[in-house]
């Protein structure tokens, strides 16, 4: 085997290695975008089931003034 066969052989070492860690890369940002993505459906999840809350509790509110105008209006 000559030398430039040894420096090849190593040259697809470095070129695997390098592979793995683009991929390692790779899946690591998918994990994070994921995460984030996950996050902000649960973020959003949170906030229409408050907004569900106060519109339920205005709606009661007014609920309630109804039938105190019902009353004042029956006198």
């Amino acid at each position: 085997m000559s030398d430039a066969d040894i420096d090849d052989f190593d040259d697809d070492f470095v070129d695997d290695d390098d592979a793995k860690l683009v991929e390692e890369a790779e899946t690591s940002a998918r994990t994070r975008l994921s995460s984030l993505e996950k996050r902000r459906l649960i973020d959003n999840l949170l906030e229409e089931k408050r907004l569900a809350k106060e519109l339920k509790d205005e709606l009661d509110t007014l609920d309630e003034d109804d039938e105190w105008d019902d009353e004042w209006d029956d006198e």
